[in-house]
């Protein structure tokens, strides 16, 4: 079984550091990697398989929403999560619409072992 990788992209290098910590912690078979921007994670998404993107909302450059647009073309089988503490009624509409789920700052380990664990089958 080839190992799956997880995507985190968030400006906030904290962030990032927190979702990275939950996801080694109870899932360490899967590859994890990061990017401080949405250009910077379409160039991670070029040279590897990537199964899921947890993407902040709100970044510098390219937003949460238009990032996940352009993943999707990249990657058509990929999982996408928004995880952000805020966003507008008319974009949330929009990501529910072309299939993307949510995660709440804070992120909590529950959040993300549901996430994962959907992936891997109901875990």
């Amino acid at each position: 079984m080839s190992q799956k990788t997880i995507l985190i992209v968030d400006d906030s290098s904290l962030a990032r550091m927190m979702v990275k910590n939950i996801i080694s912690q109870t899932f360490s078979d899967w590859a994890i990697v990061e990017a401080a921007t949405g250009q910077d994670g379409l160039s991670h998404v070029k040279d590897r398989s990537v199964s899921l993107a947890l993407i902040d909302f709100n970044m510098p450059g390219m937003n949460g929403i238009d990032l996940a647009a352009k993943l999707m073309e990249l990657v058509p089988n990929i999982s996408i999560h928004l995880v952000t503490a805020n966003i507008q009624e008319t974009m949330r509409q929009r990501a529910e619409a072309m299939g993307i789920g949510f995660i709440k700052k804070p992120v909590s380990k529950d959040d993300i072992v549901r996430v994962i664990g959907a992936l891997e089958g109901g875990k």
